[in-house]
């Protein structure tokens, strides 16, 4: 439990200085509706910010995530009407909402850097995300696998993982002092992840069979 809170605290203080950047995507995204700050000094969506017409289990689940709002609009696509929602199966939904995002934002990053007329500044730090997005790809399975084998160890650290991916991309852009060119579809991703280890590290428990 010391080792699960532990990775949880580091992959706090890499995406908080994730979330500081003013460069940074989820920093300056529209639907957030308020200044840039640490995700620590950032307090939870309002539960009347999540539709009403929700699953009650999934809102439950949902509004005790950083990003309530988009725990619902992106689990909630992956989960079938007759769903047995829990922490584990929102979770599940969750990883297929990053994988999703995460082949979105890699098919415009390529397409981005492949374009001859796109600035040698902003395709060093595209083929930094590109790296990324597709490590994002490829670690899916590994969470996947961690779920099944009911392994919370293995399952954080690849959760978080995903957080160290995305923060060398932001950091890419903020060395290089320019804005990402899929700012709002990088700052969906960067929260769909900080959701999966919120649900992952403070929800989901083998030992209960959750």
């Amino acid at each position: 439990m010391e080792m699960k809170h532990l990775t949880l605290l580091l992959s706090l203080f890499s995406f908080s200085a994730y979330t500081a950047s003013p460069l940074v995507a989820l920093a300056s995204s529209p639907s957030d509706g308020q200044s840039p700050s640490s995700s620590e000094d950032q307090p939870p969506q309002t539960v009347s910010k999540i539709p009403s017409n929700v699953n009650p289990k999934l809102k439950k689940i949902c509004q005790e995530v950083n990003h309530p709002t988009e725990c619902v609009t992106t689990a909630g696509p992956f989960l079938g009407e007759t769903a047995d929602i829990s922490p584990v199966t929102v979770l599940q939904a969750e990883i297929e909402a990053i994988d999703s995002k995460a082949k979105e934002a890699l098919a415009k990053a390529t397409k981005l850097a492949a374009d001859p007329t796109t600035s040698k500044t902003i395709t060093f730090p595209l083929n930094i995300c590109i790296d990324g997005y597709k490590a994002i790809l490829k670690n899916k399975q590994a969470i996947l696998d961690a779920i099944s084998k009911r392994d919370a160890d293995d399952l954080n650290m690849e959760l978080s993982s995903n957080v160290d991916h995305i923060s060398q991309c932001e950091d890419a852009f903020e060395e290089a002092k320019i804005n990402s060119p899929i700012p709002e579809l990088h700052s969906l991703l960067g929260k769909i992840i900080f959701n999966s280890i919120n649900i992952g590290v403070d929800m989901v428990d083998f030992e209960n069979k959750n």
